[in-house]
Parts: structure tokens; C-alpha cells; sequence
């Protein structure tokens, strides 16, 4: 039976698909050029084809789409395909632009990678549907013993009957109360590929102990797989192995960790940043005189703010309240409409005639790109808190800062002069942090757009 860590299936797919691309592009050339179109064309755009080729090979390798034998690679299977051709399309888009003395057809990238998005997405759903067919029928399926009681256990056995295209076939479960001997005999006379093993964290009348247990699946060649039950012991956040310090270990975490997504995000927060900085450099002359011109102080205002994971660094924007805003502060908490840790106020008497214009269209968040720039924020994310706001947290509160923060969110752009407390801010936060993606971050930077030709004033 094909096993799911099985190296040449995932490279015999891979070669497959690397033929597919060929194909696509070649499909793609001859719609632009078209039939009396040649091959070899192939070696005239060598860059461009292996430029993308190598971004789709890298992040279908991560994202495990040439895994077909792993029992979860059906698990989001179309949308792992989007975010790979996405991803691998900007960057082989930003080959184009890099390539000197090239004049490559841009139409025929474009058409290339949605005939080659289209195949390759067949392809896939091609093997999903034959997996399922097979496994259904009892082919290539693995025989297990599931060793365990409890809720985790039962919910085990439920899933696997129901998700038979999983590859899964129960064909005994043993009680806790099974002894080693007992346990040695059964794996001697049943045909197993592998032992399930369910232990509750509080085993109730029980003095089961694994270990004797492992021990005869390691003397009898057995692989042992062990779930743990605690997720159970946490709310909401993810668990995942790791090797650490030549060690098993298991880690915790309420922020999706993608390495991939990360260094995408970030080469977007770069690209971004150099385009604000752009737009800085342009409107700071006539700023800076308004400013200078309108009231009495600096241009800029900097502020300690608190940003991922409790790290401090000083915000930069352009002054649009007057020099003295923060001692008047103190004076009109009084007046705050937010319940919580922010302040809030209609007609902030503090705020300058060029502060108003600056903040209906965010100008004055402009400089932050230089702390975009020095990778202490990011184009999207949650609002950076001040140190007394965050002394305010509860403890639930403090999850909105275990990410790098944000010019813009997703509580700035969902009708935020209607919210009315900071937890309903908080909430919206951590349902970003818990959704985050790529794809949410370009459509809360499109709503963004959308909100500042709005006449809802800015914080």
C-alpha cells in the first residue's frame, strides 16, 4: 500500500504538474500567437515560465499538494490551490519588471497562469475523486487497533467511519483495562498497520500506564500514534509537535503560524511601505506648512506605542491635534464614548482646522510607514495601544497585541463611529487574528479605500 510520507509519489506528482504548466503555457502562446505557433517559443520566455514555475513548485512543496496519500490533503483542498497560483503569480509577476532588456508579454503571464490554475486545479480534483472511490471500496486503506475510552476516542471511531476517503479501518478497539499481554496478543494475531492510542488526561478508575504499551509496539514494529487530549485543556488555541532542543515537544499558540504566509505578508508590507513613503515624500512640503501655519508645535507627533507581543517603539504621524492634546486629555475622559481602554470623542476640541482634513482622508498616518518600513507594523493588522491603555487590559484584552500591528484592521473598516465599547473593538481584532490570511489582508486594505471617501471621521 502507498504510504502517506511516500517521497516518489510526491515528486511523480510534482513532475506531473511541472508537464502541466508546460502544457498550459504552451496552450496559452498559442491562443496569443496563434496554431502556426512553435515550442521552442518556450526558450524565449525561459525566465518567466521557470521564474514561476519555481514560486509554484516552493509553495505546493509547503503546503503539501503533492502529498496525496497524507489522509487530511483533501482538507482545503481548492482553496490551497488559490493561494499557491496566487502567490506564485505575484512573484513571478515581479520577475517581469526585474528581467532588464526583456520585453515580455504581459497577456500571455496573465493567460498562462489562469489556463495553467484551471488544469492543474482538474488534475487535483481528478485524484481527489479517484481517492475517494478507491478508499471507499476498502483500497488502499490502513488497518488500525484503537486503544482508549473517553470522548476523544469515541469522536475518533465516529470520524473515521464517516471520512472513510481518509484511508482509515478500525478493526478493533481496545479499553484501557486491556493488559500488556492482552495487548501483545492482539497485535500477533490481527493484521495492523499502526495502533491508535486515546488517553484522557484524568484517567477515572484506571491505573493504565503507556509505556509497557509502546514498548511492545516498538519490539513488534508497530507504529504508535498518540493523541493527546490536550487541546481540551485550552479554549481556542492550536497545538502542534515540534522538535526542540533534541526533544518531542508539543506548543501552544492563538496565532496562525505560517512561515509561507509571513514572508508573503511581509514582502507586502515592504513593497507597500516603499509605495507610502513615495507618497509622503510628495505631500510632506505642503503638510508641514499647513501644520506649522495652522498652530504652534512640530510637525510630526511621535508616541510610545505597544506593539506584538508587548515590544515598545515610537509611532510617528503628522501632528493633527494641538502641542498640549496630551495633557488636555486628562481633562476630557469625562467626555470619552467608548466603555473601555480608548478614547473617543466627537469634535475633539483638540484636534486642529488641518488635523480634521488630514484625518477624514488619513493623511495623517502617512509616516507610519516608516515604521512599516522598520517591520514594527505592518499595513494590516490591529491598532497599536498606548502602555496606559494597555495597564487598562483585561486579560483577554492582551491577545490583540500577539501580532505586529496595523495602519489599518478590520474593526477600522467595519462601521467603526457605531462601535461603542472596546470590547467590541478587542472582538473584532481577535476574529482577524484567529481568520487571518493573505486574502483578508488585500480586502480589508480594499475596504480601507472604500471608507475614506466616507464622511466617518477618523480616530
Amino acid at each position: 500500500m502507498l504510504k502517506e510520507h511516500s517521497s516518489f509519489v510526491k515528486q511523480l506528482i510534482a513532475a506531473v504538474d511541472c508537464l502541466l504548466l508546460a502544457v498550459s503555457f504552451y496552450l496559452a502562446n498559442v491562443i496569443v500567437s496563434g496554431w502556426n505557433t512553435r515550442f521552442d517559443v518556450l526558450f524565449d520566455y525561459w525566465v518567466m515560465f521557470l521564474g514561476f514555475m519555481s514560486f509554484y513548485l516552493y509553495f505546493a512543496w509547503t503546503r503539501s499538494l503533492f502529498s496525496i496519500m497524507h489522509f487530511n490533503w483533501m482538507s482545503g483542498l481548492f482553496r490551497r490551490i488559490v493561494a499557491i497560483f496566487f502567490s506564485a503569480a505575484i512573484l513571478g509577476a515581479a520577475i517581469l519588471f526585474l528581467v532588464p532588456n526583456q520585453n515580455f508579454n504581459r497577456y500571455l503571464y496573465l493567460l498562462f497562469t489562469a489556463i495553467s490554475f484551471v488544469i492543474i486545479s482538474g488534475e487535483k480534483y481528478f485524484i481527489k475523486r479517484f481517492i475517494i472511490r478507491i478508499r471507499r471500496n476498502n483500497f488502499n486503506t490502513t488497518p488500525i487497533i484503537l486503544v482508549g475510552r473517553g470522548r476523544i476516542a469515541s469522536q475518533l471511531i465516529q470520524e473515521i467511519l464517516h471520512h472513510k476517503e481518509w484511508g482509515f479501518r478500525v478493526i478493533r478497539k481496545l479499553d484501557l483495562s486491556i493488559t500488556p499481554a492482552g495487548f501483545e496478543e492482539m497485535l500477533k494475531n490481527h493484521y495492523v498497520e499502526e495502533v491508535f492510542f486515546c488517553v484522557p488526561r484524568k484517567p477515572v478508575n484506571c491505573n493504565f500506564t503507556i509505556d509497557p504499551y509502546l514498548l511492545i509496539c516498538e519490539e513488534m514494529g508497530r507504529p504508535a500514534r498518540v493523541f493527546l487530549n490536550l487541546p481540551s485543556a485550552t479554549y481556542f488555541a492550536r497545538w502542534e509537535y515540534h522538535r526542540f532542543m533534541n526533544r518531542s515537544t508539543l506548543i501552544s499558540h492563538t496565532v496562525e503560524l505560517d512561515p509561507d504566509q509571513m514572508i508573503f505578508k511581509r514582502i507586502f508590507d515592504f513593497i507597500g511601505g516603499i509605495f507610502g513613503l513615495g507618497i509622503l515624500i510628495t505631500i510632506y512640503p505642503l503638510l508641514a506648512l499647513l501644520i506649522k501655519l495652522t498652530s504652534p508645535g512640530p510637525v510630526f507627533f511621535k508616541q510610545v506605542r505597544v506593539g506584538k507581543n508587548g515590544k515598545r517603539f515610537v509611532i510617528y504621524k503628522f501632528r493633527s491635534m494641538r502641542d498640549d492634546a496630551e495633557k488636555m486629555k486628562k481633562e476630557l475622559m469625562k467626555h470619552n464614548e467608548l466603555d473601555g481602554a480608548v478614547f473617543k470623542m466627537k469634535n475633539d476640541p483638540r484636534v486642529t482646522s488641518i488635523g480634521k482634513f488630514m484625518r477624514k482622508f488619513s493623511l495623517d498616518e502617512f509616516p507610519q510607514m516608516i515604521n512599516v518600513l522598520k517591520g514594527e507594523m505592518s499595513l494590516v493588522g490591529t491598532r497599536p495601544p498606548t502602555p496606559e491603555e494597555v495597564a487598562g487590559y483585561q486579560k483577554w484584552h492582551h491577545r490583540r497585541i500577539s501580532i505586529r500591528p496595523g495602519l489599518t484592521g478590520l474593526w477600522q473598516v467595519s462601521g467603526r463611529n457605531r462601535i461603542k465599547t472596546f470590547d467590541d473593538i478587542v472582538k473584532l481584532d481577535l476574529s482577524y487574528i484567529d481568520n487571518w490570511s493573505i486574502w483578508l489582508d488585500i480586502k480589508i486594505i480594499l475596504k480601507t479605500f472604500v471608507v475614506l471617501f466616507q464622511r466617518d471621521s477618523a480616530f
